[in-house]
């Protein structure tokens, strides 16, 4: 008997952190970015083999237990063809200027739109939109983005169903879809898995960059809220899922140029006032990306080194 009503219950978790915060009778935890919490597109033999998971934890003694989803699904892929994005994107590493950083972003969305649209004529639907605003203005969304991950500019348009800083999480969603509809609209037999779209997008696209940019303004500002509360590092990592020591590594810099507004602090202190648990700076690099962008420069630099 479970909650004194006999009745067991199942979860989906997406972010580890949170499930381990809230402690749910029984998660399956899956390895799939936001959205698609039962596996990518036009794959029903992933999806239902992650409902079968799910449901197969109900016989399993009540928890709090989270267990981690095992692709065991045949055929994970459509065939041995290595996938490759249908675009080529120029070479190019952005400047410290917002204007820069937003021309780059709409220089990418420019070349993806094409195939954006191509897979909305054969798809007939699409993800983007939860942002409130339609595919037409992704140039503005891109823009919103870089003035945020380089200045933590606040001003917002008309026309957005949230404000500031809540609606980077949903700007984040809407250009991630767009990215990622485009990219698997290349005709041919590959198909990309859901590492492959992840590791492209945030590794191989401006946006990608841009979507670290902005984490770091947010966890920075998580990180001097906590620090002004009387919080020391060890618990400051925990309360920000961060590996241990990452805020000792990082306070030094934050303190002397931390590059965050007044407004900024003001809204993500209010989240602490009420202890949200969602923090935004979890929300807009998924887990299993957050320490890549570091290995991949720290190779660069042994590799010039």
């Amino acid at each position: 008997m479970e909650g004194g009503a006999g009745i067991a219950t199942v979860g989906v978790s997406l972010i580890r952190p949170v499930t381990e915060a809230v402690k749910p009778s029984r998660a399956l935890w899956v390895p799939f970015p936001f959205g698609r919490p039962l596996g990518p597109p036009n794959r029903p033999d992933i999806q239902l083999d992650v409902l079968r998971c799910a449901l197969a934890l109900v016989d399993q003694t009540s928890g709090p237990a989270i267990i981690d989803y095992a692709d065991t699904a045949p055929d994970t892929s459509m065939d041995e063809e290595v996938w490759s994005c249908p675009v080529t994107f120029p070479a190019s590493v952005p400047e410290s200027e917002s204007e820069a950083l937003t021309a780059q972003l709409q220089k990418e969305a420019q070349l993806l739109r094409p195939w954006y649209d191509e897979g909305l004529r054969t798809r007939g639907r699409t993800e983007v939109g939860t942002s409130g605003k339609s595919v037409d203005s992704i140039h503005e969304m891109l823009g919103i983005l870089a003035r945020f991950a380089i200045n933590a500019d606040m001003a917002v348009p008309d026309g957005y169903n949230h404000p500031m800083p809540q609606l980077l999480r949903y700007i984040a969603d809407d250009v991630r879809d767009f990215y990622t509809e485009a990219a698997i609209s290349k005709p041919g037999a590959a198909f990309p898995s859901p590492t492959d779209l992840i590791d492209w997008f945030f590794l191989q696209t401006v946006a990608g960059e841009a979507f670290y940019q902005v984490r770091e303004r947010l966890l920075a500002a998580d990180i001097l809220v906590l620090m002004a509360k009387g919080h020391d590092d060890e618990v400051i990592d925990s309360q920000l899922a961060l590996k241990t020591g990452t805020t000792a590594y990082l306070a030094d810099g934050i303190l002397r140029e931390p590059g965050i507004s007044r407004d900024l602090l003001q809204k993500t202190a209010e989240v602490f006032r009420y202890d949200q648990p969602n923090r935004l700076s979890w929300t807009i690099v998924p887990v299993a990306m957050r320490d890549r962008r570091q290995e991949r420069m720290a190779k660069h630099t042994s590799a010039h080194s």
